[in-house]
Parts: C-alpha cells; sequence; structure tokens
C-alpha cells in the first residue's frame, strides 16, 4: 500500500510541475514593427506654413521645401494622442520631426503650425 500511494503521489507531483513549465514557457509575444514605412493616411498631401508650401507629404514619401529641398522615403511611429514622429533624409542628413494632428486642415509641429 505505501509503494502504491508514493507511486501516486510522485506522479502527480510529476505532471503539476510539468504544466507549471508549460505555463511559463508558452507565453507568445506578438509585437507589430513600431516604425512603418510611408506616411500617415492623414498627412497625405501639400502642408503650408505662413502660405508658403513646406511640406508634401505622399503615401511613401515626403517633399521638404526649405532646408535646402528635396524628395526622399519617410517613415512613420505614432507617439499616441494624434502625435507622430516622422524620420526622414534630406541632403544628406537624417531628419525626426514630431507632429500633431489637430485636424485636417491644421497640424502642429515644433513650435509653428502647418495648414491645407
Amino acid at each position: 500500500m505505501k509503494k502504491l500511494l508514493t507511486k501516486i503521489i510522485a506522479t502527480s507531483l510529476t505532471a503539476v510541475s510539468f504544466a507549471g513549465a508549460l505555463t511559463i514557457t508558452a507565453t507568445p509575444n506578438a509585437s507589430a514593427a513600431s516604425w512603418h514605412k510611408g506616411s500617415p493616411k492623414a498627412f497625405i498631401g501639400s502642408w503650408k506654413l505662413n502660405g508658403a508650401s513646406t511640406y508634401k507629404f505622399t503615401k511613401s514619401k515626403i517633399t521638404v521645401f526649405g532646408k535646402g529641398g528635396g524628395t526622399s522615403k519617410s517613415m512613420y511611429k505614432y507617439l499616441g494622442h494624434k502625435k507622430y514622429a516622422i524620420k526622414y533624409m534630406n541632403q544628406g542628413y537624417h531628419y525626426k520631426e514630431t507632429f500633431t494632428y489637430i485636424n485636417s486642415h491644421k497640424l502642429k509641429g515644433q513650435g509653428f503650425y502647418l495648414t491645407r
């Protein structure tokens, strides 16, 4: 009787420890890419500062007027609360700017407002 009881306890402890190991190791991690290629849909179009064209966003590129000007591929990251970080390269320099989407006619940059 003692041998049978010992065997039952040993197998139940093994089963419990195996189940515990499965719950610890079986947690999958799924994360999306933080930087997305192109421009946010809400930004696509021309944006002006004091009536002069400053930025033009397309689906995959950004054109910057000023800062030497130029067109390059862009990437964006959503920061939350309608705020986006945009990365692009212009005249050999890498830029990272933060924009806040206010409405379909207004963007807020760092210290300035852009309109359509």
